[in-house]
């Protein structure tokens, strides 16, 4: 007996489009599996690039490294908290790094995370992963070139309107050269393209970096140990050029952080005064003649100056505080506890997002959070 089959639907080519764009990361990932076709369409830059838009309003996470103290190296562990649910999930790295190595963030973009990574000792390597996709490329680490080198700084971020990537490191070869050496890895030429001299009168670079709109963004210091603040420093991938913005004395605080919020780069300051604690938010704009000014957005106050201002998602800011805290159970134990909390800036209110606590009999080890970023799940190729 013959068996009756149905014919199988033609489905506009926009339409199903369309359902792509509407799918998560991880469902388009498994159509790509399905055959050449859908893989070669599921991978057009196009694609990817109208896909992370979407998803960036529909699925928002914080990616965050827990690191222990140097005497358990290989011990860190990577985690991505749901920043609406507070949803975690324990992320397994796709390198071992053993009891002597060590690795940290260089930075995240359209769904890839770069590593610096070493398995022992000095033997340092770059790494940009998909954890979507579970592809991986593995990059030399110029540094390493250096040999002794002072303030290395990393940059990592893609190519507006396009599925390439930027590498970007800089470094001082004494600690007395009144010029930086810079390089920047280009993913589509897979090479490094270096500048010897650059950046005259910079002292140093802070390494927690920024990516917005295909242009890079640190902190520069002055003063000593280098603690205060001066500048915003601006690096543009189009141009290959760099610019800087003075920071208001108003808003030279205790504690700085650059983030994302609104599209823009800010600066959030937080510090402790006469009034308590206060938090200040400045947008990175521009004035009527065109230049680049730190315009301040808002203020609101903090419980504490260890209550430290990470990033933005929306509108609401997310703080973490990293709390330790003897509790009485039936063994004596130290508990070091992460704390996760998003804080709405228009209403104050607070809402906890992730409470997580570690102990440790007898001799406890210190916990901190190494890097927390804003993290969204892609299709963009390593």
């Amino acid at each position: 007996m013959a068996k009756f089959q149905l014919p199988l639907p033609i489905i506009p080519d926009e339409l199903l489009q369309e359902i792509f764009l509407r799918s998560s990361a991880k469902a388009v990932g498994r159509c790509m599996c399905l055959n050449k076709f859908w893989y070669r369409q599921l991978r057009q830059p196009e694609t990817c690039i109208h896909h992370m838009r979407r998803q960036k309003v529909l699925d928002q996470h914080v990616l965050f490294h827990v690191g222990y103290s140097l005497l358990l190296m290989g011990s860190d562990s990577l985690y991505i908290v749901n920043a609406a649910s507070g949803e975690e999930v324990n992320v397994q790295h796709p390198f071992g790094v053993g009891i002597h190595g060590w690795f940290r963030i260089v930075g995240v973009s359209n769904g890839n995370i770069c590593f610096k990574f070493s398995r022992e000792r000095d033997d340092t390597r770059l790494l940009v992963w998909n954890p979507t996709t579970q592809c991986s490329r593995e990059i030399s680490d110029p540094h390493r070139d250096h040999g002794r080198s002072f303030f290395p700084v990393y940059g990592f971020g893609h190519v507006p309107n396009s599925d390439a990537y930027t590498v970007i490191h800089m470094c001082k070869r004494d600690i007395a050269d009144a010029y930086v050496f810079f390089s920047r890895y280009c993913s589509r030429r897979s090479t490094w393209f270096h500048c010897v001299d650059c950046l005259p009168g910079v002292e140093k670079i802070d390494p927690n970096s920024v990516f917005n709109n295909g242009q890079a963004y640190w902190i520069t210091g002055t003063g000593d140990s280098y603690a205060t603040p001066k500048s915003v420093l601006c690096y543009s991938v189009e141009d290959e050029s760099f610019s800087e913005v003075s920071i208001p004395v108003g808003a030279i605080y205790t504690v700085h952080n650059l983030l994302t919020h609104k599209e823009k780069v800010a600066l959030l300051a937080h510090t402790h005064n006469e009034f308590g604690y206060v938090a200040a938010i400045r947008h990175l704009n521009e004035d009527a003649d065109g230049n680049r000014i730190l315009e301040q957005y808002c203020r609101f106050a903090s419980r504490s100056i260890r209550e430290n201002p990470i990033l933005f998602v929306d509108d609401n800011l997310l703080l973490l505080v990293n709390n330790s805290k003897e509790r009485e159970l039936l063994v004596n134990y130290r508990y070091r506890e992460l704390v996760l909390t998003e804080y709405d800036i228009k209403h104050g209110t607070r809402n906890l997002l992730v409470r997580r606590a570690w102990r440790y009999p007898e001799t406890p080890h210190p916990i901190t959070v190494r890097s927390t970023l804003k993290y969204f799940t892609g299709m963009f190729p390593v």
